[in-house]
Parts: structure tokens; sequence; C-alpha cells
């Protein structure tokens, strides 16, 4: 569907097949290296996407010793968050102590302790499994290589603010792509499910990728509204600020953070106590959530209890309270301003928490339909230069690379963290990126360089899979289930790779003949005769 505006392929790009006007050739040409740009990064952040869904599930993968529990008290709570306070180094100032509380995607506790050396200075930040029955810090919890993968779908690995930002911008263009291949499909409904599959590959991939944009379509729009709003969200804090509240940025922020500390306060005599603010907010349809203790020293300012509300669609719902233990107001779920309650909404809706495994499933396999509508947008493109005679070797080498090297360089990255090896998952990551996709793009023939990334992605998964078996038998019961269902998923995964190979003919990309060459080809062989 949205291939026409990221490859070029327009009624105006059609009308230009048949005029000499080389400079408007030349700007089509170079409107399809801008719509390569995007979908590269369009690939990118979907592919990411759909594994960042199951970050929480990756962290514990990756830590599979965790003691894994559904349950836990106020009281263990408490105690995590006390003990994380008392890690503080000294010299430092703690920001905030955040706990999590298990639930049905986390089935552990942790905790965490935000400290600097003083203002201006790098965050300091530390997290620790805690036991969900006493609070005792068991362990650190790092988890390198789900912070890798929820980084590059977040920021792209970039520095914040700008790689948000950078986000933010590619989830505005992809909601404008799909609204544009709405438009320019006046029978998108209408050929809902009609499938040409058996016809030429260029056929086929059109099919496909129209099919899966319209059935998927109400999933893309929302996943790309609710990207692009957490993407610019900072922006949006001033926009609103601007629109509502007369500039007033303090506001606009309290109406979505809830109320701000008071500057100048006492300082505390001794900790918040936690374990009352929790008791306090129990509820039958309360879940607990998340514990943000902010600046636990001063007495002006706040702790909050957030949770989930049962039957209502929102990230969470919040008791606030000054650390001094003075109650001050719910913030966000029933009852709330419709303004929080929409932008409570936002990242539930995009990351797909809400209604259990059955839909954060259906969100990842719509995930990667909107990942494989990229691609194939592009190889429609490819393919439909090679028959018109301009064909793009090069770009088409350099397409494949990057989307096969992303691949090679997330399983690599994974291979390196099940086998425990001291290195930098981010260099490591990178490295293997950008080695595969000049493989593949530098070497004779690109097809057959695939070929053998698609092998070596199926060997190396079923290696991490094989290493990790025996730490997922080992594990508490609770853990079990997940660390098994992801291991199931990484070998079903290289199965895919390994069928992909054998699929895979390494005969290289070439320019398929036109129409006049053919003709040309004719006249020859007649002239022969």
């Amino acid at each position: 569907m949205t291939s026409k505006t990221l490859t070029g392929e327009t009624t105006a790009g059609r009308k230009v097949e048949g005029s000499n006007n080389r400079f408007v050739r030349q700007m089509i040409d170079s409107h399809s290296v801008l719509g390569l740009s995007f979908a590269a990064l369009i690939y990118i952040v979907s592919l990411s996407g759909a594994l960042t869904l199951f970050v929480p599930e990756i962290s514990l993968w990756e830590l599979p010793g965790t003691k894994a529990s559904y349950e836990t008290t106020p009281r263990a709570i408490a105690a995590a968050a006390h003990n994380a306070e008392a890690e503080l180094k000294d010299g430092n100032e703690i920001l905030n102590v955040v706990a999590y509380g298990p639930d049905e995607f986390r089935p552990y506790l942790t905790v965490r302790l935000n400290q600097r050396a003083g203002h201006g200075e790098p965050l300091d930040s530390t997290d620790w499994v805690a036991d969900p029955q006493t609070g005792e810090l068991l362990s650190v919890a790092e988890a390198p290589y789900a912070h890798l993968i929820e980084d590059l779908h977040t920021v792209l690995l970039l520095p914040n603010p700008w790689g948000r930002y950078l986000v933010g911008i590619i989830g505005v263009c992809m909601f404008t792509l799909i609204l544009s291949g709405i438009f320019a499909h006046p029978t998108i409904i209408k050929d809902a499910f009609k499938l040409r599959l058996k016809r030429n590959a260029r056929m086929a991939w059109t099919d496909m990728h129209n099919r899966l944009s319209v059935w998927g379509l109400p999933f893309h729009l929302v996943i790309t509204f609710t990207g692009a709003f957490l993407g610019v969200a900072g922006i949006t804090v001033v926009a609103l600020a601007m629109l509502a509240y007369e500039g007033d940025q303090e506001a606009a922020i309290q109406v979505i953070q809830g109320p701000q500390p008071v500057l100048d306060a006492p300082l505390m005599s001794a900790s918040p106590d936690y374990e009352s603010m929790l008791l306090r907010s129990e509820a039958e349809d309360r879940r607990f959530s998340i514990l943000v203790a902010s600046n636990p020293k001063s007495s002006g300012h706040t702790t909050s209890v957030a949770y989930y509300e049962e039957g209502i669609l929102s990230m969470r719902t919040s008791d606030i309270y000054r650390n001094s233990g003075e109650f001050l107001e719910k913030f966000g779920g029933s009852g709330s301003p419709a303004g929080a309650r929409v932008f409570g909404m936002v990242q539930p809706l995009h990351y797909g928490t809400f209604g259990g495994y059955p839909i954060k499933i259906l969100y990842f396999v719509l995930s990667l339909a909107l990942t494989y509508i990229t691609s194939t947008g592009m190889m429609i493109w490819f393919k439909r230069k090679r028959q018109q005679g301009q064909a793009k070797p090069r770009t088409e080498a350099l397409w494949r690379g990057m989307t096969t090297g992303l691949s090679a360089a997330l399983v690599a990255t994974a291979l390196v963290t099940v086998a425990k090896l001291e290195a930098p998952l981010t260099v490591v990551f990178l490295s293997i990126w950008i080695a595969s996709l000049l493989a593949i793009t530098v070497g004779r023939n690109p097809i057959r360089w695939v070929r053998y990334h698609y092998i070596a992605i199926a060997a190396v998964l079923a290696v991490v899979t094989a290493l990790h078996v025996p730490s997922a038998m080992a594990a508490s019961d609770a853990a079990k289930p997940l660390l098994f269902s992801i291991d199931a998923a990484l070998l079903v995964t290289a199965l895919g790779f390994a069928a992909a190979a054998y699929r895979t003919r390494p005969e290289g990309i070439a320019a398929e003949p036109t129409k006049s060459s053919l003709e040309g080809t004719s006249v020859k062989s007649q002239t022969a005769g």
C-alpha cells in the first residue's frame, strides 16, 4: 500500500516514463533515494518494535536465575525501595527510587536507584532483582540485550532527545504514508482479498503488500500515531502549554504528570513510609504496578503508587503522596480529566500491554507484517526498475544488506549474551551489521551472500537455543514457561531462516530484459535467419 510513496511509484512517475525530460527523471530518482532512506528507518523501527513488545520477557531470558514470582506484598516492595536507598554512594544526590511489581509479562520484583554526583552530572542508574517476599536485593539486574533492542526502537541508538525525536518524525512519516496509500488505491477495500500469488514475483509482492496493508490498517494507524506521539512527547508538552495554558509549561506538566514538588521543603528525618502508602492504595479492583519516590530525602517531593485499574485502558492510575505521607490526589484512571485519560491510553495502545498475551501476540504478528510491507514495497520498486531496463543493483544490494545485516546483528548479539562473553553489545551489534551490509553490498553476488547469511543466522540461533535450554531447565517454576517459550520461538525462527536459505536462488541481482531489448533480439534473430 505505502510503496507508491516510499518508492516513487506514483502517477507522476508513470507519466515520466513516456517523457524524455531528463531533469524530471533525475528528480524522480532523487525522490526514490529519499524514499529508500525513509524505508530503511521504517524497517528498523518496525522490526525492533516487534521485539520491543517482549522486552520484559527478554530481560528474564537474559537472567534465567532470577527468583521469579507473580506475587509480592506491600512490605516486600517497601523493603526493596528502602534497601535500594541504602545503596546511595557517599557524596551523591538521590533523584528517585522506582520499584516495579511483578505482572503477567514480567514475573519478578525489581527496584531501581537513580543518583548522580551533582547537578548536571551524568545519571548513575542501577537495577536490582529483589526477593518478592522479603524485599532483599538479590542481584544486579543487568539486561543489556533487552536494553539494546529497546534503545534501537525508541532512539535508534542515538543520543537523547534527538533519537526519540527522530523516531517520532518517522512515526509521522509512517502515518502519512498509510493515509496516502489509502487515497492512492480507490479500490483498496474492494480488492481486500485479491491475491495473485502464482503470477510473476512483482504481482505477488504487490498483492501481499496491499492485502497486508488493508488487513492491518486499524493497527497500523494506531501504532504509527501513538509512536509519533510518544516520540515527540517533549514537544507535545510545549504545544499543550502554548495552546491551553498560555505558555505555562509547569501547568501543562502537572496535567500530564500530576502535582509537582514543593521547593525548599524541609528534609525528611527518615525514609518515606512506603508500606503505609501501598496499603492505603490497595483495593480489589487494583493491581500494583510501580512505586516512584522522587527525592526521598525531601518532604516536599512526591511518591506515586501506580496500579492497573480493571476495565480502564490506561498506562496506569496513580495515588500521589507527599513524601511526608500526606495523600494528595488520585491521578489518571476513572474519573480523571479527558486529557489525562487520553494521554494514559497512548502507551498501552502502542505496546499492546492490555488484553494479556492474545493482544500482545497479535501486536507482534502485525508489527512483523508492517516490516514485511516495507520490505515488499522496496522489492516492488526494484523489480519495476529492472523491467524498465533501469536496474539499481547496488541500491538493491544495499537494501538487502541493511535488512539481512540487521537480523544477523541481532542474532550475533544474542549469542554474545547467552555465551556470557565480555563485550560491549552495542559495538558488537553495529560491527556485525556494518560487516554484513558491506559483504552483501560489495560482494560479486549479493543474493549468494544473503543466502550465506540466512544459513549462518539459522545455525547461530540453533546454538543460542542449545546454550540457553539448560539455564531454562534450572530456572524457578514461575519463569520456566516464559523461558521455554522464547527458546521454542528461537528454534522456529532458525527453521524459518533455514527454509529461506533453501528457497533463495543465488543467481544474483541483474537487470531483466525490457520490451525494447526483446524486440531488438527478435529482429536480430530474424535477420540472422
